[in-house]
């Protein structure tokens, strides 16, 4: 930003050091608050924050979440000095990943349960610095109820901001876990469907009825009930975003429309896309007018990519082409466009 250095001369001027401390803290926080996703500020923003470190922080399983912006060295020292503090972090994640979708999320938490998995510690980083904050997992899709208490602490420096947890710890908890990681597991697979995955569409979208869920924000629910009503000339309804797919089984749907939302390249490998060949930008398909044309997207840049799952079955069917977009409604566009043009509907 072009005004920053005047700003930083105005505060070391005429701004008193405890003022300034409260100032970079803020910036700090505008700053993160600026790069998180969607999914990743509303997790945050379910947090209430408090002073106090986590009372069993270092007697139970812990898990990590990190931003992509974090270096695998990084991570190691990080492993590090949790394994002399005395947190089990069992496994790390790309936050992004985990948030991408109703089927990620649902894959991961089950996995997390099934790891006996007590505390979240989520690993944030910008221009500024860092800044780690832990919570306890609530063993919902969520990760976080609504003002979970958490702890956070922040510093320019990684290694500063590890000693000072570590000193925490050690005056305040009774260490009881020993047997630690020495470095973070950070290859593990975790599948975010049960069923197979298809490069077509499936025909049960024009014979049964098709759930579609609403997002739950009043003004993209009407840009969506609109939208279908005008251009998916197939049964379909409406549903509560977290409505539970074995009730809508019994009403008679077999398909749910889905998407995931993450950087390009997240999105693709949890659809089981091959990306061994990875390139800076992605091409997707969009439909203008009747017309496909080709639109090239960063890699990294967050896209929507929906999909029809079988509720019964749990395959999905992505349709033959990488149809992803920045915006839900292109990228919605784009897939309702395709199932028509595949399976000739008008």
């Amino acid at each position: 930003m072009t005004i920053l250095p005047s700003v930083l001369r105005y505060i070391n001027l005429y701004i008193k050091p405890v003022k300034l401390l409260i100032l970079f803290s803020l910036l700090f926080v505008l700053s993160v608050k600026a790069q998180l996703s969607e999914e990743e500020f509303e997790l945050v923003s379910n947090l209430k924050f408090t002073t106090s470190i986590p009372a069993d922080l270092i007697a139970s399983r812990s898990l990590v979440l990190y931003q992509n912006t974090y270096t695998k060295k990084e991570l190691e020292e990080t492993q590090s000095f949790f394994q002399q503090t005395g947190i089990d972090a069992v496994a790390y994640f790309d936050i992004s990943r985990v948030l991408a979708g109703y089927d990620p999320r649902k894959a991961f938490y089950t996995y997390f349960k099934n790891r006996g998995i007590k505390f979240l510690i989520l690993l944030q980083k910008n221009q500024s610095g860092y800044q780690f904050i832990f919570w306890t997992f609530n063993g919902t899709r969520d990760l976080a109820d609504k003002n979970s208490i958490a702890w956070k602490q922040e510093n320019t420096s990684l290694t500063e901001l590890l000693r000072t947890i570590y000193r925490f710890a050690v005056s305040n908890l009774k260490k009881q876990n020993f047997l630690i990681n020495d470095l973070p597991e950070i290859d593990i697979t975790v599948h975010a469907f049960r069923g197979r995955i298809n490069e077509n569409f499936t025909l049960n979208v024009q014979s049964f009825k098709t759930a579609i869920p609403r997002f739950g924000i009043e003004k993209d629910d009407a840009e969506l009930e609109a939208y279908l009503k005008d251009n998916l000339p197939v049964k379909f309804e409406l549903v509560d975003a977290q409505v539970d797919e074995d009730v809508l089984l019994s009403k008679g749907f077999r398909t749910i429309l889905r998407f995931v939302h993450a950087r390009g390249t997240v999105a693709k490998d949890i659809l089981g896309y091959d990306i061994t060949q990875q390139a800076r930008s992605l091409a997707t398909n969009v439909y203008v007018g009747n017309e496909v044309q080709i639109k090239t997207i960063p890699a990294d840049q967050y896209v929507y990519k929906f999909y029809f799952r079988n509720i019964e079955y749990g395959d999905i069917f992505l349709g033959q082409k990488w149809d992803a977009d920045t915006r839900w409604q292109d990228a919605l566009h784009n897939h309702i466009q395709a199932l028509k043009k595949d399976q000739k509907i008008n």
